[in-house]
């Protein structure tokens, strides 16, 4: 399996991934958080396909993401209400999980930056890098958020190893 063909897994992994971890969090702020991370997932995964599929012979586009304003905004509302945050009953360990997963598929793309045979793929791959950087920063933001609605188990969200 080359790494195109692993980043188009991972990507599609992460899908699922954070549909189960909004189910849990028994937050809708959170869930809705997770749905678009999830939907981002989904576009990057689609994008990657078209691209193997493609075999790098035509110009793969990725639409920008709203992510990033729509979890500011409910991340902002959530921070003011700290009472919606009590009703938290998920696992911190998905999101150190994530942020993990988040981190490898950074690395990942940036390795297929460097590698990539046109200007666009590159582009391409750099895009989907930067997109899983902010996710990494949104749920790292999300732990240190729920960390004082008293959810943590004693370790360290963010050090939890995927691997």
């Amino acid at each position: 399996m080359n790494l195109r063909e692993v980043a188009l897994g991972k990507e599609g992994d992460g899908s699922g991934y954070y549909l189960r971890c909004g189910a849990e969090a028994g937050i809708p702020g959170l869930r809705r958080i997770f749905e678009m991370l999830s939907d981002d997932e989904v576009r990057h995964a689609a994008a990657l396909h078209a691209l193997h599929a493609l075999q790098g012979g035509a110009r793969v586009e990725l639409a920008h993401s709203p992510t990033l304003d729509g979890a500011k905004s409910i991340l902002r509302r959530l921070a003011v209400r700290e009472s919606a945050l009590s009703t938290f009953n998920g696992d911190l360990g998905c999101y150190g999980t994530a942020m993990d997963f988040e981190a490898a598929n950074v690395r990942l793309c940036g390795q297929l930056a460097r590698e990539a045979a046109h200007g666009w793929e590159k582009e391409l791959f750099l895009t989907i890098a930067a997109e899983d950087e902010m996710h990494f920063t949104l749920l790292e933001y999300m732990c240190d958020l729920l960390k004082p609605a008293g959810s943590v188990g004693g370790g360290d969200a963010g050090g939890t190893d995927a691997n």
